[in-house]
């Protein structure tokens, strides 16, 4: 793998997401990691550089809620999250995740709560759902070229419907 250079982004109003004030700062970066973040300007001799006069630098985005699992498995890069500034993706909200229910019976939770048309998604989790438990998922999710990082939770409709059955867990 050929190795790249380092990227400086110098002269961005940095917000260090803390919350604390923001400040024009040079920020090193090598292997795709932060290696330094400066006040004064850095040695730029080998790198390649960005100036970011006039924008802003940020760490990125968390989205806290998204119902992002079927959309993982159709395109793991989830670009339009990421061309927004996402860096980070929690999956498992209002209750879905298909972390242990079959693909039958996810794509009846997602088409019931997200109002997804049922056909689309219970084919796309027939074909690529493998996994019937956590180990499982995340061996998928590290098998795919994600674009932004992804935390899950595990939907609580999930597990009602893998351990009771679908009929039970959806009945009054």
């Amino acid at each position: 793998m050929k190795k790249q250079n380092p990227l400086i982004i110098k002269n961005g109003r940095f917000f260090d997401g803390t919350g604390s004030s923001s400040a024009i700062r040079h920020i090193a970066i090598r292997d795709g990691l932060i290696e330094r973040i400066s006040a004064e300007p850095l040695d730029e001799r080998g790198a390649d550089v960005i100036d970011a006069s006039g924008r802003w630098v940020m760490p990125g985005f968390v989205d806290t809620h998204t119902h992002y699992e079927a959309e993982l498995l159709a395109a793991p890069g989830i670009s339009e999250s990421v061309r927004h500034g996402v860096t980070t993706v929690i999956t498992g909200s209002c209750s879905l995740s298909t972390i242990y229910s079959d693909a039958l019976d996810c794509a009846d939770l997602y088409s019931r709560v997200e109002a997804l048309p049922y056909e689309p998604v219970q084919s796309l989790l027939k074909k690529e759902k493998t996994w019937d438990g956590p180990a499982g998922w995340v061996d998928h999710l590290n098998g795919q070229a994600l674009g932004p990082n992804v935390a899950s939770m595990v939907g609580h409709s999930d597990i009602r419907a893998s351990v009771m059955g679908l009929g039970r867990s959806t009945s009054g």
